[in-house]
């Protein structure tokens, strides 16, 4: 066993998880701007600030529907002569602009006195955002300024809310299709790692794998090459393996043995790429770096990862 060994059964296994979370991300990617996730969720944060009833009448004002995101109709749209681009669903809203929002909505600017800042608040339909208010009002707060003030550190907390809601929603896309794809393929970590320890030629297409996609490709793969270099490292223990390996049930033991290791390496598998693609990508060029002392990476590929993470999170 030599260090060079372990340095490129590492890389194989670590570039077959990185292939495997580009692959996932590119599905969860897809998935969420197909539903507007990031939309959805904003607007449940937003219907507890006016009510289900006035949720319809903030998304309309103009301080808002300003920021709504123009894409195509839908995948024909792609193909169409005549492009049709319709608004998405707002997926970001500044403070500043839902606190104007909020209040030309409830009118609130026009009231001169406490008085009449509770009677408008009170027109407005049962939400926490009047509950907010009226507890503002009766803890002293009687000009406008000073509620605008107030209510501000109020938003800010609910879109902090929402974005960390969207990325426990993403995470857990991450995470299923994560699973899906290991369970699709039948990547297993266990005879992934046995594969590329007994497999010198396996090992050496991993190794150099890994260099290429540091130096030329990054987070910038073309979904071609990807799945084509992932087949190439996962042919040979996906499902066809289960078939020639699988011991018959005339030998329990094995039998029961086999299935429980393959289902571990499965889940193995599912953990690894649900770390994320900037997650290996990281490790890959640590790696690579190591093997190849004499390269070294730029200032652009050292930030990558954390570049990608902002557009898949941000």
């Amino acid at each position: 066993m030599s260090l060079s060994q372990v340095l490129e059964v590492a890389l194989g296994l670590a570039l077959t998880y990185y292939l495997m979370s580009m692959v996932v991300s590119w599905m969860c990617q897809f998935v969420m701007t197909t539903f507007e996730t990031r939309g959805r969720t904003l607007e449940s944060v937003l219907r507890r600030i006016v009510g289900g009833k006035a949720l319809g009448q903030l998304l309309s004002m103009p301080q808002i529907r300003s920021l709504a995101p123009v894409r195509y109709q839908d995948w024909r749209s792609l193909f169409s002569r005549n492009v049709q681009l319709v608004e998405k669903r707002v997926e970001r809203i500044p403070v500043s602009n839902l606190l104007d929002a909020f209040f030309d909505l409830a009118k609130l600017d026009i009231a001169a006195n406490s008085e009449e800042l509770v009677e408008l608040i009170n027109k407005l339909p049962p939400s926490e955002g009047k509950t907010e208010l009226l507890r503002l009002v009766n803890s002293g707060v009687s000009s406008v300024l000073e509620l605008r003030a107030k209510m501000a550190l109020w938003f800010e907390g609910l879109m902090q809310q929402a974005s960390e809601m969207f990325a426990a929603m993403a995470k857990r896309y991450v995470v299923f299709f994560s699973l899906a794809l290991t369970l699709l393929l039948g990547v297993d970590s266990i005879d992934l790692f046995r594969q590329l320890w007994a497999t010198p030629d396996m090992r050496a297409i991993a190794s150099v794998k890994a260099q290429a996609y540091i130096a030329q490709y990054g987070y910038d793969a073309d979904t071609e090459p990807l799945l084509a270099d992932l087949e190439q490292l996962t042919i040979h223990i996906g499902w066809s393996s289960v078939l020639k390996n699988a011991p018959s049930l005339e030998r329990p033991d094995a039998f029961v043995r086999f299935w429980f290791l393959k289902l571990l390496g499965l889940l193995m598998t599912t953990i690894a790429v649900a770390q994320g693609a900037p997650f290996w990508y990281d490790l890959l060029r640590k790696m690579t770096s190591v093997k190849s002392p004499g390269s070294n990476p730029s200032r652009s590929e050292e930030t990558a990862s954390s570049e990608a993470a902002t557009r898949a999170y941000g």
